[in-house]
């Protein structure tokens, strides 16, 4: 009789299938959590896929960077001769150069450039402005008259991409 009371006993204990209960759950939560975190890295990889193409042209404007190497004035003339280089990681365009004269805040020079005047990385070139406008006050209209000379100017170049650059220079003094 002591045997089948063992028996009875043994029935009862239910500890192996609590673990195999345990293992299925885990493997079922396992399988079912990574399915779900790889859908969601690769719904992120689409994400910035569709975007670095969406705003290419500004994040290519950020790589952009432009160092005025020197600034010439023609001291007999009007013209201006801009030695420009591309520090960037990104060809740059320029579109537009703007010279103003800081103590009148006077617009002298505004122009847009239309020929291609694509700066490739790490080179420069030289951009040659003419015809500044010097012609107030009824002076000789050139960069060595003296309402002219000795006067700091603020020159801005705008590329293509948007983004703007800018130096103060400053005309010899005759």
């Amino acid at each position: 009789m002591n045997h089948g009371t063992k028996k009875l006993s043994m029935k009862n204990r239910r500890a192996v299938s609590q673990i195999i209960g345990s293992l299925i759950v885990l493997a079922l939560v396992a399988s079912v959590g990574s399915v779900i975190l790889f859908q969601g890295l690769n719904q992120i990889n689409a994400f910035n896929h569709d975007l670095s193409f969406h705003d290419r042209e500004h994040s290519e404007a950020l790589r952009e960077d432009v160092l005025f190497e020197h600034v010439r004035f023609d001291p007999a003339g009007t013209d201006v001769i801009l030695y420009l280089a591309n520090i960037g990681s990104t060809d740059t365009t320029v579109a537009t150069v703007t010279i103003v004269k800081i103590d009148t805040q006077e617009l002298i020079l505004r122009e847009d450039i239309f020929t291609d005047n694509t700066i490739l990385v790490e080179d420069h070139i030289e951009l040659t402005l003419l015809e500044a406008d010097l012609s107030n006050f009824n002076f000789a209209e050139q960069w060595d008259d003296t309402y002219y000379d000795a006067l700091n100017y603020k020159i801005s170049i705008t590329t293509s991409k948007g983004k703007f650059f800018d130096t103060i220079a400053q005309p010899p003094n005759t």
